[in-house]
């Protein structure tokens, strides 16, 4: 009889699903210890105690709309390496203190990793794709609300609605992180204070979009290839005391937007090929956008009347010279062009770019630049041209001389007959 109970027992145990096994494991683990989480697990797994969970070719797959992990009212928890699959969300983390959550993979779900009032929060090296569905119909990468004190960095999310959405969090960074094919790549909202460098943004709507925000500096990003219809690089609506500094905003249909903005100052970025590389409304006399440079832009900037302070910066449309050699141009730049109006709302038009006539308007811009409300810059910065000396490619040089050769030999024959 005892025999019989014993292997009823054990067959009980073999045949008890894993996700039991793991609730199990975690309930019964005293605070601060380690589990080591192997296979496939299926349920709504929840931590409310100090502990650490490492995964080993791991996946945890919630069931119905409840989160596939939760913790919780807890302090000092690590969840490192685990693939998590859910409807809805993949992972909350609320009122907890102290976590790092990394090299999570999070597919197919509305919403990947949620925060709510949570403190002193390390997010990295996680990778997150949401679904080809619409934007209205997706949730965020990244969601953190109420929370202070977030580290998030090197983080890869593709497909959701905003990479990285921040709302009412103080203190955070956001670090070395990519985000393409979403609506906005990072989008805060009443989040003082905040730091965003060296981001990639890519074929977003937006790439960076920062609204109602007292304290914010931006430097080191890239934010490229943002061309629907309200595209754009970076945008800022409402904000006050921020800085962007050293990022590469290329290609976009809007390149920097500033709308409503108090006290920024736009220094040491890169616009290359945009359609409209700077559009400023609304900005306040101590707004200044300095020593940066402006190449292959259709249009550098425009503005409403009361515009944006520009100086210093390099134009490459600038026409005017040097003569006392300070590295200045001795006239103003106007960043204006009558063309690069009608060529933004007509994007055909830019067949007509080098044509004579574009040219002549060109100049009678400049020439009536101070009856118009436009941008000038007082002191354009000249910029000589540098050269890369390029390596040479000795295989195809020496296919070439023989080619030449070839041919140099066949025409002498030709001509001896």
């Amino acid at each position: 009889m005892k025999r019989l109970i014993l292997s009823v027992g054990m067959w009980l145990a073999f045949m008890m699903p894993a996700s039991a096994n793991l609730q199990q494991q975690i309930d019964e683990a005293k605070a601060g210890a380690t589990i080591e989480v192997t296979g496939e697990h299926t349920g709504n797994f929840v931590i409310t105690k100090p502990l650490t969970l490492i995964g080993k070719d791991a996946t945890l797959r919630g069931e119905g709309m409840k989160p596939a992990l939760t913790i919780e009212q807890t302090h000092d928890v690590v969840v490192d390496g685990i693939s998590v699959t859910a409807q809805q969300r993949a992972i909350v983390v609320k009122d907890v203190q102290d976590a790092v959550i990394k090299n999570i993979t999070a597919t197919g779900m509305l919403i990947g990793i949620q925060l709510h009032r949570a403190t002193t929060i390390e997010l990295a090296h996680n990778t997150i794709e949401g679904t080809d569905a619409h934007y209205a119909k997706k949730g965020n990468g990244l969601a953190l609300f109420q929370s202070e004190n977030l580290h998030v960095h090197d983080n890869a999310i593709t497909k959701v609605q905003d990479g990285i959405y921040i709302e009412e969090v103080k203190g955070i960074t956001v670090k070395d992180n990519t985000v393409t094919h979403s609506r906005y790549g990072t989008h805060f909202m009443y989040s003082d204070d905040g730091v965003v460098e060296n981001n990639t943004y890519e074929h977003n709507v937006t790439g960076l979009m920062v609204m109602m925000v007292d304290g914010f500096i931006g430097r080191g990003n890239h934010t490229r290839y943002h061309n629907d219809m309200n595209g754009s690089g970076i945008l800022f609506y409402d904000v006050k005391n921020a800085r962007l500094e050293g990022n590469e905003i290329t290609e976009n249909r809007l390149g920097l937007v500033l709308q409503k903005c108090d006290t920024v100052r736009v220094e040491g970025n890169q616009f290359v090929v945009n359609q409209t590389a700077l559009e400023a409304t609304r900005i306040d006399d101590t707004s200044l956008v300095m020593a940066n440079t402006f190449t292959g832009n259709i249009l550098t900037a425009r503005s409403d009347k009361q515009g944006i302070a520009l100086h210093a910066n390099y134009y490459d449309d600038y026409t005017g010279i040097d003569a006392d050699g300070d590295g200045y141009g001795d006239t103003p730049y106007t960043a204006y062009s009558s063309f690069g109006q009608w060529m933004v709302r007509q994007p055909a038009y830019q067949y007509f770019v080098a044509s004579p006539s574009v040219e002549l308007l060109t100049k009678l811009d400049n020439q009536t630049a101070v009856a118009q409300d436009v941008l000038v810059d007082e002191r354009p910065k000249l910029v000589a041209a540098t050269f890369t000396k390029e390596a040479v490619n000795y295989k195809q040089t020496t296919l070439g001389g023989l080619l030449f050769l070839g041919t140099v030999l066949l025409w002498r024959r030709g001509v001896k007959r």
